[in-house]
């Protein structure tokens, strides 16, 4: 029912932040900062396909230990049987932290104001978080990934947009005819607008300049997701996967039909991107 990122001791545990968790955006650092040196995430994990934050990427966002609970394992409990599971599991459990809007038990009958009320156990409700007069949740950090919105995305995640993939084997032509790059697969992972963007790629902790494609490939009228990086020394290591964030949005996808035209509005991409990505390092 229970799997934790790291072995932990459950004696030691005596608070917990209770939600879903995806995105690990602002709204939710918020009910982080009322964990202590005890405290972990207790993450209720549905089928995350398109997720922001994938099951195991959450564990590069934070340093609390996270324990996720598969939610079909206890749909059926009614609330009171919930919290029950909480103190048999954790049974130094002092303090639960949970958003205004949290809900649980069957049905979703029950509301955060009802925790302490059944099981006795002090519950801070983190109020409403907003940003420029706007509610964070996932589903509004979503709704601008897909507007290609990924500069005012950062405002609310508390990070630029960032996404883990699988080098994968490319048609070859890029290295050949156009320029090289890193075509990549990723899994679960929410996928912005299709779109050209100036991007940083993560290799082996260290990151390079880049510039990323996402969508249907005019060479071959496949999806694909590609980086070139832009660092002229790079070397392709044989590295498996990388972490791909996204700058800023260049341009809408175009189809090409001529090797020569698609070279020359890459050209175009690749400055644009450095000057965007220069401006990152003048900040």
């Amino acid at each position: 029912m229970l799997s934790f990122s790291t072995p932990i001791e459950k004696t030691k545990i005596t608070n917990l932040a209770i939600g879903r968790f995806d995105g690990m955006h602002l709204g939710h650092f918020e009910l982080f900062k009322h964990l202590d040196e005890n405290g972990a995430l207790f993450i209720i994990t549905k089928e995350e396909k398109e997720a922001l934050t994938p099951k195991d990427f959450r564990v590069n966002l934070v340093d609390f230990p996270l324990i996720f609970c598969d939610f079909d394992k206890i749909k059926d409990y009614k609330g009171g049987d919930f919290l029950k599971l909480l103190k048999q599991e954790f049974p130094k459990l002092e303090k639960i932290i949970v958003g205004y809007d949290f809900k649980f038990g069957k049905e979703r009958k029950c509301s955060a104001k009802d925790i302490q009320s059944l099981c006795g156990i002090n519950t801070i409700i983190v109020d409403e978080f907003k940003i420029q007069n706007k509610s964070v949740h996932a589903s509004m950090i979503k709704t601008l990934l897909k507007e290609a919105k990924v500069k005012e995305a950062k405002n609310f995640l508390g990070r630029f947009y960032n996404i883990q993939a699988n080098i994968i084997k490319g048609q070859g032509i890029g290295a050949k005819e156009l320029f090289a790059t890193l075509n990549l697969h990723t899994k679960d992972f929410f996928l912005p607008k299709d779109g050209v963007y100036a991007t940083l790629v993560k290799i082996e902790n260290k990151s390079y300049h880049s510039v990323s494609f996402i969508g249907i490939r005019s060479t071959d009228e496949n999806f694909a997701l590609e980086t070139h990086i832009l660092d002229e020394n790079f070397t392709n290591t044989k590295v498996i996967s990388v972490e791909l964030s996204f700058i800023d949005y260049i341009r809408t996808n175009e189809k090409f039909n001529d090797l020569a035209l698609l070279k020359a509005q890459i050209s175009k991409d690749i400055d644009k991107a450095k000057e965007i990505l220069g401006r990152l390092n003048e900040r």
